[in-house]
C-alpha cells in the first residue's frame, strides 16, 4: 500500500499533500484550486487522480494554517518549491492542473518553469487578476495581485466595483452570480499571462454556462492564440454546455445551491462531468 506524504512551508517551503496513486513515479501532477481557498477541493481534485492510480500533489496557495490568509500576494515559490520536492521523490515527468483561479497560477507557474511539461486548467482566466480580502459576503477586491514571484507583485488588472454585494446578487439571480464583477477588468498587455512561454501540451476546460467569470471567452482567446503563433505542443479547448463554474469531478451539494444550472440540469451536468473526468484521464495519461 503506498502512502500518502505531506510537506510543510516550515520544511519543504510549501504546504502539500502527496497522494500516491498505484505508486508510478513516471509522472505527477500538481492540483490547486481556486478562490475558495483552503483544501478541501484541491484534495477532491488530487484523490479523482489517485483514485485512477496517477500520483497527485495537493497544494495549498492560501486560507489554510501554513500560508496567507487571503488570495493577495501568494507565492508562484509554492509551485517551484513543488516541483523541486517532486523531482527529490522521484518523479520523472511533473505537470500542473489548475481550476478557477489556480488556474492563473498553473498557468503562470507553467510560463516560468520549463519543469512543467503538462497543463490542465478548468475554467481559466488569461491574465492576471487583483486579489480578493474577507469572505463570504465580505469579499472585496485586495488593492493588490493575487500573486507574488521573488517578492514582487506580478501586474494585474483591478476590479472595477471596489465593493462586491454578493448576498444582493444572489438574491436577485437565484444564484452565485459575480460574473459582471468579473468582467469589466482593464486588461493590460502587462496583466496577460504569457502563455507562448510554456513548454508543454495546454488543455483549456471551460463553461458556457459559468456565471463567476467568463472562462469561456478566456479559453477561447489562449485557444486562439496558441493557433495563431504555432505554438509547437498540443492544445485543446473543451466547452461544457451545461456545467457551471464549478469544473469538480464531484459536486458538493453547496455547490448545486449556489449555481442555476447545476439546479436546472443535473443530469446534463452530470454527463458534462463524467465526459470531463474521461478528457482529463486522457490527456495525463496519452497526450502527456
Amino acid at each position: 500500500m503506498h502512502r500518502m506524504k505531506t510537506a510543510s512551508v516550515r520544511t519543504e517551503g510549501f504546504e502539500g499533500i502527496l497522494y500516491p496513486g498505484n505508486g508510478r513515479k513516471d509522472k505527477v501532477l500538481i492540483v490547486m484550486s481556486g478562490s475558495n481557498g483552503g483544501m478541501s477541493l484541491t484534495r477532491q481534485a488530487a484523490a479523482f487522480y489517485h483514485a485512477n492510480g496517477f500520483p497527485a500533489l495537493a497544494l495549498a496557495l492560501f486560507k489554510t494554517k501554513q500560508t496567507p490568509p487571503a488570495l493577495s500576494r501568494v507565492p508562484v515559490e509554492y509551485v517551484e518549491r513543488a516541483i523541486a520536492w517532486l523531482k527529490a521523490e522521484g518523479y520523472e515527468k511533473i505537470g500542473i492542473d489548475g481550476t478557477s483561479k489556480g488556474s492563473e497560477m498553473a498557468l503562470v507557474a507553467a510560463s516560468l518553469f520549463a519543469e512543467l511539461s503538462c497543463v490542465i486548467v478548468r475554467v481559466p482566466s488569461h491574465f492576471v487578476s487583483e486579489g480578493l480580502t474577507g469572505s463570504g459576503k465580505d469579499k472585496a477586491p485586495s488593492g493588490t495581485s493575487c500573486w507574488s514571484y521573488r517578492g514582487r507583485e506580478l501586474p494585474y488588472a483591478p476590479y472595477r466595483s471596489r465593493t462586491f454585494n454578493i448576498l444582493k446578487m444572489f438574491l436577485e439571480e437565484k444564484e452565485m452570480h459575480i460574473i459582471t464583477f468579473n468582467r469589466d477588468k482593464d486588461v493590460t498587455p502587462e496583466t496577460l499571462i504569457p502563455i507562448e512561454k510554456i513548454r508543454a501540451p495546454i488543455l483549456l476546460l471551460s463553461s458556457k454556462h459559468d456565471e463567476v467569470w467568463p472562462s469561456y471567452e478566456s479559453a477561447v482567446f489562449m485557444e486562439q492564440k496558441l493557433t495563431e503563433i504555432g505554438f509547437p505542443y498540443p492544445h485543446k479547448h473543451v466547452a461544457y454546455e451545461h456545467m457551471s463554474h464549478a469544473l469538480l469531478t464531484e459536486l458538493p451539494w453547496i455547490y448545486k445551491m449556489a449555481f442555476k444550472s447545476e439546479r436546472q440540469h443535473p443530469e446534463a451536468c452530470g454527463r458534462d462531468r463524467e465526459a470531463m473526468k474521461k478528457e482529463l484521464l486522457a490527456w495525463a495519461e496519452k497526450v502527456w
